[in-house]
């Protein structure tokens, strides 16, 4: 009767151990690659617009379309080269940095609409690196950004760190021209 209890302890620690070693693979909270832009000034210090600036990602494709005839008969059709829009930051206020995601395509565009007056236009060209995690968690998309275009409402883009991952990091520097005396 004595060794009930420590028979039933040996049990218990046998059970946690082997529950501990069922355990699957904990996978990271941050799983999607953002590219994060910093806009600054001519002198490198952080600016952010004085409007409620909106980001939009573009990205061109070939979409499938499905046309119902007068008959009742629907068709496939494929529509190249159309333009998908989605708006990833919507009126943000006082935002001088911004992480926003790049397609699976190898080019994708930014539009900056500032207050939906003006707007800027900031075109990457990458690479897509695709980084098999485990079966449990799946596989993220990396980018190595190799080219970047802009409007002419932007002085220049700059490329700071080419390798878009998990790590949150500068990828991008936006260069304005600012008054000095703002």
């Amino acid at each position: 009767m004595k060794r009930l209890p420590i028979i039933f302890i040996i049990f218990t620690f046998a059970a946690i151990f082997m529950l501990n070693g069922c355990e699957g693979e904990v996978c990271p909270p941050n799983a999607m690659a953002y590219a994060k832009f910093t806009m600054v000034n001519q002198h490198g210090t952080a600016v952010a617009p004085t409007v409620p600036t909106s980001i939009i990602g573009q990205i061109t494709t070939d979409v499938t379309v499905y046309d119902t005839l007068d008959n009742g008969e629907i068709i496939e059709r494929i529509v190249e080269d159309s333009i998908i829009s989605d708006t990833l930051i919507n009126k943000e206020s006082k935002m001088s940095t911004f992480k926003v995601p790049l397609s699976y395509s190898d080019e994708t565009t930014f539009i900056i609409s500032y207050d939906g007056e003006q707007q800027d236009y900031i075109t990457i060209k990458h690479r897509n690196i695709p980084y098999f995690m485990s079966v449990d968690c799946g596989t993220m998309m990396f980018h190595e950004a190799t080219e970047v275009t802009h409007s002419y409402g932007i002085d220049s883009v700059v490329i700071v760190n080419p390798n878009i991952d998990n790590y949150e990091k500068e990828n991008f520097r936006i260069y304005f021209t600012v008054s000095d005396t703002q």
